[in-house]
């Protein structure tokens, strides 16, 4: 870095630790300053610091008589702890679901039905009883969604309710059911099937069938209630061949001191869409595991869960039998145990990168490591001191040991000494760790007060996910790009002209209009490790907050019409239109 003024190796290190781990309660690093206490500070500078290369780390710590033991003895206690399914709690939140829906309270019963789903065992484990079963858990739900209008929800509900051997007492109902929502959909041909099925399975039950008619008769002309959908905004212009996801106004450019980094190909108006990207990969905050969706992180209202664990949930089946059939099988019962180990986001997504493979995807990415765009991403290995590699390989040791547990490898491996097969995966989680601390983005949601006003919403942090072209854009303090997102989707816009050649920033956190100087500095050398040389740290350009002050004390002296006063307001003015409308109102109250 160029200016040492700015350094703060403490916080650097403590910015570096909070990437691995994020909870203080957790037992990672506890563990992790212990193996490095008893290994000495001589062999972590002088055996393991001189190592070169993420293969050499990653055997070093199993073969060392410095550490095998000690991580031996610590993987050795990785189990499966995970939040278990639970047959009474969700009959009784069902049946708490079937007195509100008699109180004609469907909302309440919706949102306890939905609990009854999330932690009810599916028909093929052992039950408390019958009437505990998903199958009854999702057929209550149909008729709380029915009676909110939620038709389409309704109908999944009950085809998967029938899937998980609906009770044939109810399968009449049901089929009649799924006529009034097929009815209420539009779908006119298979709303008559259906009530065709249900007569057929009534034709003994005439006073059922009379009851059904009158009810078709009241509710067939009520129509599915309207959703507002957020669509993916679409790339103004071509895409581009040689950036995946980006605007054909882009380039890509590289040179010694900046790396790689985008510029203008030619020119670009402000509010142009240049970036539309889906993740490389995304893990959703746990924080967030009972309210978004574990797979496309859109906000739950009628979830789905996994088969074996209680922990997370799904906004369809669609998302559920995905996430299901790659990362999550290998991930479900370690859950708890990550999250107990404080393990930051970060390190969730260094697994996910693994996980949502499959082995023998990764060993195709292994092999052709110098040709994958994720491993030409930054990891500033040759900054990275030997503390900090040591606990880095000592996270992907842990990681790499529930993956040997999950029968990602086959088979459980009861030997915590890896196989050669093995060793790659943890060679490939000890470079997600380093390259995501660079590399990562923060996923949020922008969130409304009930009045939706503008002036209340909010942005929420949801998740993290890695860009492999949205990642290639360097910072700067005056960004010329707003980011938002659409479930996982990032979405880059242009907020001001570019001229062709021109660089096309992005910003990393400290923007010049809030931060001083000296905050930008400080944080951006110790969360990603450079010294920004941006126009304006060079030129140190006021805050918002010093602009107004400025503005208010030349009013309080000056007579208009005043040439600087005019164009501080109008620098300001320039400001808030360039940052979206997301910032105080323009008044000085003083």
């Amino acid at each position: 870095m160029s200016d040492k003024s700015f350094q703060d190796l403490t916080y650097r290190n403590t910015c570096s630790e909070k990437t691995l781990q994020s909870n203080s309660k957790g037992f990672f690093l506890n563990f992790a300053d212990y193996l490095a206490n008893e290994a000495g500070d001589d062999w972590i500078r002088n055996v393991f610091g001189k190592l070169h290369t993420d293969e050499q780390r990653i055997k070093c710590i199993y073969t060392s008589q410095k550490t095998a033991e000690l991580v031996t003895n610590f993987q050795s206690n990785v189990k499966e702890v995970y939040r278990n399914k639970n047959a009474e709690l969700s009959q009784k939140k069902r049946l708490e679901g079937e007195a509100f829906l008699k109180k004609n309270e469907p909302t309440k019963a919706l949102l306890v039905f939905c609990q009854s789903v999330l932690r009810a065992p599916c028909n093929n484990k052992k039950c408390l009883e019958s009437t505990a079963s998903l199958s009854l858990a999702l057929w209550g739900r149909s008729k709380a969604n029915m009676k909110l209008q939620n038709f389409s929800k309704a109908l999944v509900d009950i085809q998967q309710a029938l899937k998980e051997n609906l009770p044939e007492s109810y399968k009449a109902e049901a089929f009649w059911n799924m006529g009034i929502c097929y009815a209420s959909i539009g779908e006119a041909n298979k709303a008559t099937v259906s009530f065709g099925l249900a007569e057929k399975l009534l034709r003994d039950n005439d006073e059922k069938l009379h009851l059904l008619t009158k009810e078709k008769q009241e509710t067939c002309h009520i129509k599915e209630k309207e959703n507002i959908l957020t669509d993916t905004p679409k790339i103004q212009g071509k895409c581009n061949n040689n950036l995946p996801s980006a605007s054909d106004k882009l380039s890509i450019k590289k040179t010694e001191n900046m790396g790689r980094y985008i510029v203008a190909n030619e020119k670009i108006i402000t509010g142009e869409t240049l970036v539309v990207e889906s993740p490389h990969a995304a893990c959703l905050l746990p924080e967030m595991f009972g309210s978004h969706c574990h797979h496309c992180f859109q906000i739950l209202k009628s979830p789905f869960g996994c088969y074996d664990c209680a922990s997370v949930a799904f906004c369809s089946v669609e998302c559920r039998d995905k996430a299901l059939s790659t990362y999550h099988r290998f991930e479900c019962k370690y859950l708890d145990l990550l999250i107990g180990s404080g393990m930051s986001i970060l390190g969730h997504t260094a697994l996910r990168m693994i996980t949502q493979n499959g082995l023998e995807k990764c060993l195709e990415i292994y092999d052709n490591r110098d040709n994958e765009r994720v491993y030409k991403l930054c990891t500033n290995s040759q900054l990275r001191p030997p503390n900090d590699f040591l606990q880095r390989t000592l996270m992907a040791s842990f990681l790499l040991r529930c993956l040997q547990k999950s029968n990602f490898f086959g088979s459980s491996n009861k030997n915590v000494t890896p196989t050669e097969t093995e060793y790659k995966v943890g060679e490939m989680l000890l470079f997600n760790l380093q390259m995501l601390q660079f590399n990562a983005h923060e996923i949020y949601e922008t969130r409304h007060a009930p009045s939706s006003r503008i002036k209340t919403s909010k942005p929420a942090y949801i998740g993290v996910a890695v860009y492999l072209t949205a990642s290639l854009f360097n910072h700067d303090c005056h960004p010329a790009l707003s980011r938002h997102f659409v479930g996982k989707d990032i979405v880059l816009t242009s907020t001001r002209p570019l001229e062709p050649n021109e660089l096309v920033p992005e910003n990393y956190g400290p923007i010049f209009s809030r931060k001083s100087l000296a905050d930008r500095k400080r944080s951006l050398s110790s969360r990603y490790w450079f010294d920004c040389q941006c126009l304006a740290c060079q030129q140190n350009w006021p805050t918002i907050g010093q602009g107004l002050e400025a503005v208010s004390k030349r009013l309080r002296i000056s007579v208009p019409p005043h040439k600087e006063t005019h164009l501080a307001e109008e620098m300001l003015r320039a400001c808030f239109a360039d940052s979206g409308n997301t910032w105080e109102i323009l008044i000085n109250d003083k």
